[in-house]
């Protein structure tokens, strides 16, 4: 049901529509701007805002451009008795009202209003589906190039990126595209670093002051490049802070994947997961403890026994196929990592190696996770 906003000193509006407009939309009521406000930033999604001006002796423009910055989804439709022709400019220049409709407005009237702003509010949700989807097929193309370029630093995403989205997941964490992005791009900037720093990193060992230095320089690399496109300026933000301890303009996907990645670090150290997220539950100030909760919850609810041996395949290179999981780290004769324990494999990996696994030098069998059914070992030539 498409949830409509009226902000007004009280009700009489509301109790003007006839009964059919109560059953078809879901109308609520504001009585003030701040109230107004922290209904936009609630759970629900309000598709279209009717508000009055002036209301309290309140600035109503500068209300609704928070809220098309706050909520850009929404349609804006202004109905005052306030006539002043700056009035109406100012609506549709600063706060891109849909409509500027003058009082008093008969229920036949308002309601065709409301038809054409709920229309308006479908066109550009699938407006946003479209471009969103074009976005995110943009950025798989990119993650394939850069897996193929660097896997080690984009191994290091996809190892921890189910891990985050399920936390995300489980605190409601919204917009959920932007942190699945997020997480996805995380080490991005990790192309622009010496390589051997990246395998520090992923083989658990310390850095160096200099190295750490170095390191904590990409978060900053790839959110420089990111917020030049427009869409993408909230997934920045995120990557920006990711290694950043807790602090209050920090967002919560970037706090999920601070927690991830230290979890991550001090996995490959052959600690366990619950007492590692035990001991950062006592550190408030480094870490959000609800996103250390809700990630401790998660990692105790799925507790995995140790898989058994037939949940592991033995396959060749040319048995390989998209999305498999790789049970062990795949290295070739001089000890380079191609693809890391815990990865997926991806479209662009596969055309790598099996294009190529000659002169990457790849060791066969690989060992691959399996379902039960899936037994016995590849005889590779």
């Amino acid at each position: 049901m498409t949830t409509i906003l009226f902000v007004d000193k009280n009700d009489a509006i509301l109790a003007s529509l006839p009964q059919i407009a109560h059953e078809k939309f879901d109308l609520q009521l504001a009585t003030s701007y701040k109230e107004a406000a922290l209904r936009l930033k609630g759970k629900g999604e309000v598709a279209i805002i009717v508000s009055e001006l002036g209301l309290n002796g309140e600035n109503g423009i500068a209300f609704l451009a928070e809220a098309r910055r706050d909520a850009p989804e929404t349609v804006r439709i202004i109905l005052t008795t306030k006539d002043k022709f700056s009035d109406a400019v100012n609506a549709l220049n600063v706060a891109h009202a849909f409509l500027y409709i003058k009082k008093p407005c008969t229920p036949p009237d308002l309601l065709k209003a409301l038809a054409s702003a709920v229309r308006r509010h479908a066109q550009k949700a699938k407006e946003r589906q479209a471009s969103r989807n074009s976005l995110i097929g943009s950025v798989k193309a990119l993650v394939d190039i850069l897996d193929l370029v660097n896997p080690e630093a984009m191994g290091l995403s996809k190892r921890i990126r189910s891990r985050v989205m399920d936390t995300g997941k489980a605190m409601g964490v919204k917009p959920l595209w932007q942190l699945d992005l997020a997480v996805t791009l995380s080490h991005i900037g990790c192309v622009a670093l010496p390589g051997e720093i990246i395998k520090k990193i992923d083989r658990g060992e310390n850095l160096t002051p200099e190295e750490q230095q170095i390191f904590s320089m990409h978060p900053r690399i790839a959110a420089n490049l990111l917020t030049n496109i427009e869409q993408m300026a909230p997934v920045a933000e995120i990557i920006r802070h990711q290694l950043a301890p807790l602090h209050e303009k920090q967002s919560q996907g970037s706090r999920i994947i601070k927690i991830a990645l230290d979890l991550d670090r001090m996995l490959q150290k052959g600690a366990k997961a619950p007492a590692i997220l035990k001991l950062m539950r006592t550190k408030d100030k480094v870490y959000d403890t609800k996103a250390v909760d809700a990630m401790l919850h998660l990692e105790s609810a799925a507790a995995p026994a140790a898989p058994e041996p037939s949940a592991v395949r033995e396959i060749c290179i040319s048995e390989l196929e998209e999305g498999m999981v790789m049970a062990e780290d795949m290295i070739n004769r001089e000890g380079t990592k191609l693809m890391l324990r815990g990865q997926g494999v991806s479209k662009a990996s596969l055309i790598r190696l099996q294009a190529f696994y000659v002169a990457l030098g790849v060791n066969e069998p690989i060992r691959v996770l399996a379902d039960k059914s899936q037994k016995g070992a590849a005889a590779c030539s």
